[in-house]
């Protein structure tokens, strides 16, 4: 059984009713301020004629308005709560202070986690992140081969010659001056990669188990595609139809079967000359598919077996706020630096009835039974304890998977649950974050989802090691 996070990172309010909501005018929830110079945070809102408003800072009351300005005299990480109510409810938000001497520019450019590359010939516009472009004396250049090549905000990089080249990003204002290097390879065409993923990250093995009648379902990872088409084949032979990226594959009998993708780039023939034509790039990648000759209620609970679960094979969580944090309330000891060790830390935890954070989206945990649980209908199979607190509540994701090899290993097929907001028009499916490895200690940990958007999970002194 795996328990994936979940969590807004935009309104972490739940909509019902007439409940108050809270946006705030800063997309991570952190402000930085100078000392002595004053703060004004104005978020907006929904549904709260006739509220109360009420900022807190250790509990205290410092504000009972819509909108908070504060001045603070001395440097440090302050957090302020936010909460409102109505006669239907109330909204909360935390967010961070960071009050600083000197506010020199900040520089993020979120870069794919295999480099950059960009084709020859080819316009590229960079626009990156920069915090504190409106403090007094801002300006940007950017450099290449020593050269000003730019002072815009965004700069559009085209190379026709092969080769890695370092786009330099100089970025100043009265408070100081903070460079950043890019290092971008131009090449012919792009690396593409087309690949099926293990089970989770510690399996090795891509092969999928199933019984007969059972559906898998197969979608690639892809990387370089802007525009890819796709085609099937099954012990090879073509399956008309099937152009989507996810395949629904469903064996009829017992037996192994090599299921196959090609994946193509869909872009218009290029002619090399009057008599040649370029054709498509095209990947292929297969992957095993065995139907067991066994039935699904083999592994159904035995006399003996336990209601409880007896295993956690697997702790992997995402950067958080509760993740390498060693006060009662994550209850780490900074000694959870391989999987091993984390397996055994999430393992003693839930053996005393605490809680296990999976952190940010895309954390997760892997436990297991003793047995296999049938699904019973509309009735409650198994249940997942989690924070309680409304907008908050964990595990977002839940997907089971069934021991159908028979080794014990969590590298079966697995399976999500539909969940509450399943089907609804705001909900995304299939939706990646990437986080990138931070350069140094005490540092935010930054990421890019699978549809552009960017920002950082904080770096919290008052909870991280």
């Amino acid at each position: 059984m795996l328990f994936t996070s979940c969590n807004k990172d935009e309104v972490i309010t739940e909509e019902v009713g007439g409940q108050p909501i809270i946006e705030l005018d800063s997309e991570t929830g952190i402000y930085t301020v100078k000392v002595d110079h004053e703060l004004t945070i104005a978020p907006t809102y929904q549904n709260v004629e006739d509220a109360l408003f009420a900022w807190t800072i250790d509990g205290t009351l410092v504000s009972s308005g819509p909108s908070l300005q504060r001045t603070w005299n001395e440097c440090g990480d302050f957090y302020v709560k936010l909460r409102v109510d109505n006669a239907e409810g109330y909204a909360e938000e935390e967010l961070k202070v960071e009050v600083k001497e000197l506010t020199p520019p900040v520089i993020s450019l979120a870069l794919p986690s295999q480099g950059l590359k960009v084709v020859r010939n080819t316009d590229y516009t960079f626009t990156p992140d920069i915090q504190h472009s409106d403090v007094e004396g801002f300006k940007i250049e950017w450099v290449r081969e020593g050269k000003i090549v730019s002072t815009e905000n965004t700069y559009t990089f085209n190379e026709k010659e092969l080769g890695v080249y370092t786009v330099t990003i100089n970025a100043s204002n009265i408070d100081g001056t903070t460079t950043k290097d890019v290092s971008v390879e131009v090449v012919e065409t792009m690396p593409y990669v087309v690949k099926f993923p293990t089970p989770s990250y510690l399996q090795t093995s891509t092969d999928r188990y199933t019984f007969a009648d059972r559906p898998v379902f197969l979608r690639p990872l892809l990387e370089y595609f802007d525009n890819p088409r796709f085609e099937w084949s099954v012990d090879g032979q073509v399956m008309e139809g099937e152009v989507e990226r996810m395949f629904k594959f469903t064996p009829s009998a017992p037996g192994e079967y090599t299921v196959s993708c090609t994946v193509s780039e869909d872009t218009p023939t290029e002619k090399i000359s009057r008599n040649i034509d370029k054709g498509k790039t095209a990947v292929t990648a297969t992957v095993k598919v065995v139907c067991v000759d066994k039935k699904e209620q083999d592994g159904f609970r035995a006399s003996g077996s336990s209601k409880l679960w007896n295993k956690v094979y697997e702790y992997t969580p995402a950067p958080g706020q509760f993740i390498n944090e060693t006060s009662t309330i994550g209850g780490m000891t900074g000694n959870e630096t391989s999987p091993e060790a984390a397996v055994a830390w999430a393992t003693q935890r839930l053996k005393d009835k605490l809680h296990v954070s999976l952190g940010s989206f895309g954390g997760y945990i892997i436990v297991g039974f003793d047995h296999s649980i049938p699904n019973s209908g509309n009735q409650y199979d198994f249940c997942v304890q989690g924070n309680a607190f409304d907008g908050s509540s964990e595990p977002g994701i839940v997907w089971v998977m069934q021991d159908i090899n028979g080794n014990g290993l969590p590298d079966d097929e697995w399976y999500e649950l539909k969940g509450s907001e399943a089907g609804k028009e705001e909900t995304i499916q299939n939706f990646e974050v990437t986080y990138y490895r931070p350069e140094g200690k005490k540092m935010d940990v930054q990421w890019i989802s699978s549809d552009g958007r960017n920002g950082w999970v904080d770096y919290l002194s008052a909870y991280h090691t």
